[in-house]
Order: C-alpha cells, then sequence, then structure tokens
C-alpha cells in the first residue's frame, strides 16, 4: 500500500468514527482517549486526498475541540491569498 494510500483509509476510517459514534460527545470522548495518536491520525487524514472535504474539516473541527488544540493546528490549515500590499497592486521598485 502507498502512502497515499495508508492516508485514505485512515482518513475514511475516521469519518466513519465521527458517523457512527455521532459529531457530538461520543466522538470527542473516542478522540480523547487516543490522545496524540488521534491528532496525528487526523492530521493525516486531512492532509489526504480523500474526496469528503466537508467532513475532513468538520473531524478536524472535533478534534480540535476534543484534544484541546488550536484548530489550525490539527491538520493543514488552509488560508486564503492575501494580494500584495495594502492597495492589492504589487509594489514597483
Amino acid at each position: 500500500m502507498t502512502d497515499a494510500e495508508s492516508l485514505l483509509v485512515i482518513a475514511e476510517s475516521l469519518l466513519q468514527l465521527v458517523e457512527l459514534a455521532g459529531s457530538g460527545d461520543g466522538a470527542e470522548e473516542t478522540l480523547r482517549a487516543q490522545g496524540s495518536q488521534a491528532k496525528d491520525a487526523v492530521a493525516a487524514a486531512v492532509d489526504s486526498a480523500h474526496p469528503d472535504r466537508a467532513g475532513l474539516d468538520e473531524l478536524r473541527q472535533l478534534a480540535a475541540r476534543a484534544l484541546g488544540a488550536h484548530g489550525a493546528r490539527v491538520g493543514r490549515a488552509r488560508k486564503a491569498r492575501r494580494s500584495p500590499g495594502k492597495s492589492g497592486h504589487k509594489r514597483r521598485r
């Protein structure tokens, strides 16, 4: 199994866990019980190429609440691109 395939399996497993445990206290408690391993698994899942981006975002938020981490620290945060400079124009030298 390739690394990419492994990440997809992790992502799918975690999404199923959330679905089965419910997106409330049950899933949070399950993630909390796994500690740092859950944080690593969620980060791997969020970085995977799994097509359920909304589900992965929900998982990331759930893990952030459960593990007491900042949302941006669990998985890769995607920032909106800023235009250069205050006016949105490139600075010319």
